[in-house]
């Protein structure tokens, strides 16, 4: 891991029980990662065998949270709303517009219609995250595991707290 030179704004105090010094080791010998929404620590040399081990625990640690994210969203059971989803929160329109319209260029668009005229009419939307924030890698997985897009899609949108809760 790198180490980076950074002025500390805190101190983390983390009581350390005889069974996670068990499982760790020297708890002195400790490095943190940071990730986004979280911290690892992990021994800051290890063998082979403990780099399996560790691997394994992050694994069951990441299948927990895909669950999280199954829950939350539910299950598809044979529909085909992938696709319109996806379709959905891919709007896109030319910076130019955006500039005159005064939407920030970075900014999630939504669109809806009139019934009568039938125009379109796209806006700024009022959510900051969809399935457009989730790497292609992610959403597949997602997919394979028969995750509900347009259910996940409102977790997201919504921002509500899904883990922990």
């Amino acid at each position: 891991m790198k180490k980076l030179n950074q002025n500390v704004k805190g101190v983390l105090c983390l009581p350390i029980t005889e069974s996670a010094e068990k499982k760790i080791g020297d708890v002195g010998k400790l490095e943190a990662t940071t990730i986004k929404n979280g911290l690892v620590f992990m021994k800051s040399e290890m063998s082979a065998i403990e780099v399996v081990e560790t691997l394994e625990g992050l694994k069951d640690i990441v299948e927990e949270l895909y669950g999280t994210l199954a829950n939350a969203s539910g299950i598809c059971k044979g529909c085909d709303c992938t696709a319109e989803t996806e379709d959905a929160v891919n709007i896109k329109l030319p910076n130019f517009i955006l500039k005159e319209a005064g939407i920030p260029k970075d900014a999630k668009l939504c669109a809806y219609t009139n019934d009568e005229s039938g125009e379109v009419t796209v806006m700024e939307a009022e959510y900051k995250h969809d399935l457009s924030d989730i790497s292609k890698g992610t959403l597949q997985v997602l997919k394979e595991m028969g995750v509900c897009m347009p259910g996940l899609n409102e977790c997201l949108m919504s921002e509500k707290a899904i883990y922990g809760k």
